[in-house]
């Protein structure tokens, strides 16, 4: 099995190394012996106090668990639902079967803070391979999204993402010439990060609307498809084929000022209020109140674009956690995951609890890296 490393908030256990507290340094991840064996990591999302982790296993993705399940986020009848006490290993959730889908494939996850949301695929041998979106979890602000969201015939699921409170989903059907993308969405919505349009002032006493639920389609123009989305506390990133960002929502710290502009990104990166583009280099935008925009301006909190200075040659990828960053970046010949930003929880995994505005070398080899709410993850 793939080797998978934590650290960072652990108070719920949700970083499966096997205890409840935070950890400076990566630690190995534990798995419960229920888990099947597997070959590859599909993907991981962890949030305020659960993780979710998509693995593969003998050609089939499997559904794992960790954390605390206060709100069913994991759902209703898995084993970590046996005691009141945190789940300190992965195990395999029954969120699947809970929602009537016994027998589908998870094939996406996504989390919001106490809420979780996973895309299925109809099995082998179904009169039409089919795609819904099952939710678990706290409903606050909408988040559930009325429970499951069936999609149109012929579409799947190509992209879905959690912020602090807000959903989005990328729908696609057909192909080639004739592929369509359309994009709905769900949650926290009075910071305008579900409506693409222009946010006009509000007059006096008035108010957005707060939350939408069922899922409402985005109305956007795309001049490429769409190839990724990243979500922040109340704000929205789309990454076209282009290279070109589309970007709505607060603009309170200064996260989305200006990315109409930016070319030639290759990837895209929001913390709870920051803003991340890859070009030739990593830029950063937004509140820098603890140097997470890694640069020595820390405190301002609309900071505009700049390019993040680095000791490595190049950043090959990154993954921005609720208010950190770990890149895999490249140095004398090697390439090496760093971490900068907020660091009470340990989770920039330098062995202590000070903040960094800059990157700063973990000396982990990793091949990919997930951050979480004050928590980071690499597999190695």
């Amino acid at each position: 099995m793939p080797t998978l490393l934590a650290c960072g908030s652990n108070g719920a256990g949700q970083l499966a190394i096997g205890h409840v507290e935070d950890a400076a340094v990566f630690s190995p991840c534990v798995f419960d012996p229920s888990c099947p064996p597997f070959e590859s990591v599909i993907d991981l999302v962890s949030a305020a106090s659960h993780a979710l982790l998509l693995v593969s296993a003998e050609g089939r993705s499997h559904l794992l668990g960790a954390g605390t399940n206060t709100h069913g986020q994991l759902g209703k009848a898995c084993a970590l639902t046996d005691s009141s006490r945190p789940a300190t290993s992965f195990r395999p959730l029954s969120i699947v079967r809970d929602a009537g889908f016994e027998g589908w494939e998870p094939i996406k996850v996504a989390a919001t803070w106490t809420t979780s949301f996973v895309a299925l695929e109809s099995p082998d041998g179904s009169a039409a391979r089919t795609q819904v979106i099952v939710t678990a979890g706290s409903d606050d602000f909408g988040e559930l999204g009325g429970g499951v969201i069936r999609l149109k015939d012929g579409e799947r699921v190509e992209h879905l993402r959690g912020g602090q409170r807000h959903v989005l989903a990328v729908l696609s059907s057909g192909s080639g010439n004739a592929r369509k993308q359309r994009v709905i969405g769900w949650g926290a919505a009075r910071r305008g990060e579900l409506d693409p349009k222009p946010q006009p002032p509000m007059g006096k006493g008035k108010a957005r609307v707060t939350r939408t639920r069922p899922p409402t389609e985005l109305t956007l123009e795309l001049s490429s498809p769409i190839i990724d989305i990243a979500l922040g506390a109340s704000h929205t990133l789309v990454l076209l084929a282009n290279g070109r960002v589309l970007a709505w929502g607060s603009d309170l710290k200064g996260q989305i000022t200006g990315l109409d502009d930016a070319t030639g990104v290759r990837a895209i990166g929001a913390t709870w209020n920051g803003s991340y583009l890859l070009t030739d280099k990593l830029w950063s935008q937004g509140s820098n109140t603890h140097g997470q925009l890694l640069r020595s301006d820390a405190g301002e909190t609309r900071a505009p674009r700049l390019p993040v200075p680095l000791e490595a040659e190049a950043v090959e990828a990154f993954a921005a956690g609720s208010e950190h960053i770990l890149a895999l970046a490249r140095a004398a010949a090697r390439t090496d995951l760093w971490a900068g930003g907020w660091n009470e929880h340990g989770n920039l995994g330098v062995g202590n609890t000070i903040d960094s505005a800059q990157l700063l070398n973990t000396g982990v080899r990793a091949t990919r890296v997930w951050g979480g709410c004050a928590a980071s993850w690499a597999l190695v």
